[in-house]
């Protein structure tokens, strides 16, 4: 039985959505880490790690980001293709104050998961790439659907049914999780993002998954910009 996990960013943590499957999902168990490092330590230890925060960093800034972060804004289209962000480049990581994010290029959205996104970097490493991979949910929803962009946001009551229904199809356990944490630490919209997550885990386990773009390239730190689905 192999194991898996899928993790999201919230404002309590790290939300970690951990699988069990054979052909089919066994066992999930969601786990909320007051960090990256300890996400990287549960135990017993998933054989891939599928993280929604942006893995691999510019160094200088270009104009749409990452060649990964252009490719998921074209294959989601225009209805779904403002959900991807330019994610900071790794200067920028050192800023604490919101003033001081225009030089960098970052709006409101990019800042506030500055923080996320400094934690992942620090302990990055190309050796860890082999189980720790950048996933978008929106893209995991793409795929998951039939290649079919969601055509209501995920904040919307619309939106949130449909992600609930296609996460349902191959989770049982998601009331479970919805119930257990309060609204101020792991929202709704986390718990189906971290589903999304450990679903292209699974793929990326049995080599079904594919990346975007088809050859990343690496940045500074040799880490390759890849985009897992």
């Amino acid at each position: 039985m192999a194991c898996v996990a899928g993790v999201d960013g919230c404002r309590g943590g790290w939300l970690v959505v951990k699988v069990e499957f054979e052909d089919e999902v066994v066992s999930e168990e969601a786990i909320l880490c007051p960090g990256f490092r300890e996400v990287l330590s549960i135990s017993p230890r998933p054989r891939v790690f599928a993280v929604d925060v942006p893995i691999g960093l510019l160094e200088v800034r270009e104009i749409g980001g990452r060649q990964c972060d252009r490719a998921a804004r074209k294959v989601l289209g225009k209805q779904r293709s403002g959900s991807v962000f330019s994610p900071p480049v790794r200067p920028a990581l050192g800023i604490r104050e919101f003033a001081e994010a225009g030089q960098w290029g970052l709006n409101r959205q990019s800042f506030s998961i500055l923080g996320k996104v400094r934690e992942v970097d620090e302990v990055m490493t190309p050796d860890l790439q082999y189980r720790v991979y950048e996933v978008h949910p929106e893209v995991s929803f793409f795929v998951m659907d039939g290649l079919t962009p969601q055509t209501a946001g995920k904040r919307s009551a619309p939106g949130r049914e449909a992600r609930y229904q296609l996460l349902s199809r191959f989770f049982h356990q998601l009331d479970e999780v919805l119930r257990r944490y309060p609204a101020s630490s792991v929202s709704r919209d986390d718990v189906y993002d971290a589903y999304a997550a450990a679903w292209t885990a699974m793929r990326i386990h049995r080599r079904e998954a594919g990346r975007l773009p088809d050859d990343p390239p690496r940045d500074e730190k040799g880490l390759e910009m890849a985009i897992h689905y």
